[in-house]
């Protein structure tokens, strides 16, 4: 009997503590100052080609290393050393590509780190008039460095912390963000995520110029059905911009069929996993024709 009362105490407090900090997370992000934009776009733009192929909706659907970006609660599934690298050709001549690593924390838990960078080398600088003046190259670059831990059976929670850099013709920045996430197991179907992207941080320009970082809110669930064989996963933000839906079909142990939905856009993927290997591609439609990512992981 107390055994019972102890293990329903601690939920209790445990459930307590999670409420408080959604309402001090939400507290800022109503704090938030949205009217400057996002000083750094690369921030959103979502990372492996296995989630993008679902809608981009990885705040419950991630895995281990994934969690980087999407939920770093995610990287309590890191088992064994793992390993990811992905690439996009970014519209034109513009380059996205992650590199990130994870190891397994103990029996409950993960770290990892990652870095994220968007490139396009050599574009050319024009005068008012028109005329050609040179090239300068335009770079985006996140750092992350994250950590997730079982805290009891239902519940997983992680922190990122995030270091900024950017360069645009003669001018650079650096920055920070620290970001949140946590994963409720509802049952074996059922698994609830919340991420709070980016609570705290900053960009400093060499202009002077000092941009907050717009706090971003989002909440998404994945289910399981056919006895694991389809998930569905779905994902929003509080002001339901930052949206998708997607699903995932197994076909046997290998092979991954994905499509989804994500920012009027419409995403599709394969996988293919043999052993410890895996290879997944995505295809995203846009305005301008398409994107197309490729993502290899490998775990040790």
């Amino acid at each position: 009997m107390n055994g019972w009362l102890q293990s329903r105490s601690s939920r209790l407090l445990l459930t307590t503590g999670m409420i408080m900090c959604l309402v001090l997370t939400a507290g800022a992000y109503g704090k938030a100052k949205e009217s400057g934009g996002e000083p750094l776009s690369i921030l959103r733009f979502g990372t492996t080609a296995r989630i993008w192929g679902m809608g981009n909706a990885g705040v419950a659907a991630a895995r281990g290393v994934e969690g980087l970006y999407y939920n770093p609660a995610a990287l309590c599934d890191v088992k064994q050393p793992e390993l990811s690298i992905s690439h996009a050709a970014w519209l034109v001549e513009t380059d996205l590509n992650f590199m990130a690593a994870a190891l397994p924390l103990a029996d409950q838990g993960g770290l990892g780190a990652g870095l994220l960078l968007l490139s396009s080398p050599g574009i050319p600088a024009t005068s008012d008039e028109g005329a050609l003046e040179g090239y300068f190259d335009y770079l985006q670059g996140v750092v992350y460095v994250s950590a997730g831990r079982a805290i009891s059976d239902d519940w997983e929670m992680g922190v990122t912390a995030k270091g900024l850099f950017g360069e645009v013709e003669a001018e650079s920045c650096r920055g920070y963000s620290l970001e949140g996430g946590l994963r409720f197991k509802v049952s074996e179907m059922l698994t609830l995520g919340i991420l709070a992207r980016d609570v705290w941080g900053k960009v400093q320009w060499t202009t002077g110029l000092t941009e907050a970082i717009p706090t971003q809110i989002l909440g998404g669930a994945v289910v399981s059905l056919l006895d694991g064989q389809l998930l569905v996963s779905g994902q929003t933000d509080t002001g339901f911009k930052d949206r998708g839906i997607g699903a995932e079909y197994s076909i046997g142990e290998h092979v991954q069929l994905r499509g989804g939905y994500a920012k009027e856009s419409i995403t599709a993927g394969v996988g293919l996993g043999v052993g410890n290997i895996r290879l997944d591609y995505s295809w995203v439609g846009h305005d301008l024709g398409g994107t197309h990512r490729i993502s290899f992981a490998v775990r040790f």
